[in-house]
């Protein structure tokens, strides 16, 4: 009884202090401002999928196109595949089915497919519950697994791409700030210039050719050597593809800290520092960076955003085994349910990366206050 009773007090004050916790002003605020973004998020994803479906189903050829070298073909196989895999039916049903599934739908020619006719279990569940179908070119098999089998591939190249644009980076913002309108700074800023105006994946090539073919000294193509994947091996596949990815994350990481320490330094708390004797160093680490560094982090959302978009041309370049190639693949091959949910999970990744970004800014800058007044 008694235990019981320090239960149920125990219950109680856990209650009260959530509801302490959450009715503080900050984290009310920023409690309403994320329920508010999530679900625009959520309108905007929706919006993307319409919008993509509908480019998809606009584009000339169709998922069925990988027959058209197949002399064996006639009309009444194409019917009959049409039929099958539900390509017959209206756009409207077609998206329904595709974002909300076909099996509760009615059972007819109309509203399901061949295969969900047949077989229930081989009905659509729709994306919502995470259903994106089977793959017509790789002969049948689970969209969503060809996905989570190449997505760690795609992520690692991103991240230690964002890391290395992070240690190449800042400190060539820091160093083209302190020096500003001397030879470093100059040389700096024109190195930036010229590379951004070469392609990264040009660079890719030429490096590729460079290094691994004639100098042999990093590997051609894949993420590991056959019979090998240990970790120094991986590292190994690993560099060239990530410091090529990495090109356009540094030059954006630089120009923003070299931007943003160039105000600081002109502020007036700053010139204080100095004045009290306050060591170049600790101007710098404690004063300048600490400011300097707000739009900084935020942007990390922004620079991984850019890595993963460019994920197509690297993974195609290095022949590394991501949803960027796979991606390519698809594209190629028409294949429909693959490229859509590529489509969808890129749109996600997208809307997530700028719903964390909004959500972070507002929690390193305490200046930011996601109030109705101000959204």
């Amino acid at each position: 009884m008694v235990n019981s009773n320090w239960l149920m007090v125990s219950q109680v004050a856990n209650y009260h202090l959530l509801f302490t916790i959450y009715h503080l002003p900050f984290i009310k605020t920023m409690t309403r401002y994320i329920i508010r973004r999530s679900l625009q998020s959520l309108l905007l994803l929706w919006i993307a999928t319409l919008i993509g479906f509908s480019i998809y189903q606009a584009a000339p050829g169709g998922p069925l196109q990988f027959m058209d070298d197949d002399p064996r073909r006639n009309a009444e196989d194409l019917n009959r595949l049409n039929r099958l895999y539900g390509l017959d039916r209206t756009i409207l049903v077609e998206y329904v089915s595709w974002s909300f599934g076909e099996d509760w739908l009615p059972a007819t020619p109309f509203w399901q497919s061949g295969r969900c006719m047949n077989d229930v279990q081989n009905c659509s569940r729709g994306i919502t519950r995470l259903d994106f179908g089977r793959s017509f070119y790789f002969q049948g098999e689970s969209v969503i697994s060809l996905i989570v089998e190449r997505m760690p591939a795609t992520f690692l190249l991103a991240f230690t791409s964002l890391v290395l644009s992070a240690v190449i980076g800042v400190p060539l913002g820091i160093i083209s700030a302190l020096t500003r309108g001397r030879w470093p700074d100059n040389l700096i800023r024109v190195s930036t210039v010229v590379i951004n105006t070469v392609p990264d994946w040009w660079i890719g090539l030429l490096l590729l050719i460079i290094l691994g073919g004639y100098l042999q000294v990093v590997p051609l193509s894949g993420m590991q050597d056959i019979g090998d994947g240990s970790f120094w091996d991986r590292v190994h596949h690993l560099l060239l593809p990530a410091v090529v990815s990495s090109i356009g994350g540094w030059i954006g990481f630089s120009r923003i800290l070299r931007f943003e320490m160039l105000e600081v330094l002109n502020q007036d708390y700053v010139r204080t520092a100095r004045a009290k004797g306050l060591s170049q160093i600790t101007v710098i680490v404690r004063h300048v960076l600490r400011n300097a560094m707000l739009p900084f982090v935020t942007s990390f959302g922004s620079i991984f955003l850019l890595v993963l978009s460019g994920s197509v041309l690297f993974e195609n370049v290095f022949s590394w085994p991501g949803m960027g190639r796979l991606a390519y693949t698809a594209i190629n091959a028409r294949d429909y349910p693959l490229m859509m949910a590529l489509f969808v999970i890129g749109s996600f990744l997208g809307i997530l990366g700028v719903l964390m970004v909004d959500i972070l800014y507002s929690v390193v800058d305490p200046r930011v206050r996601y109030d109705r007044q101000r959204v």
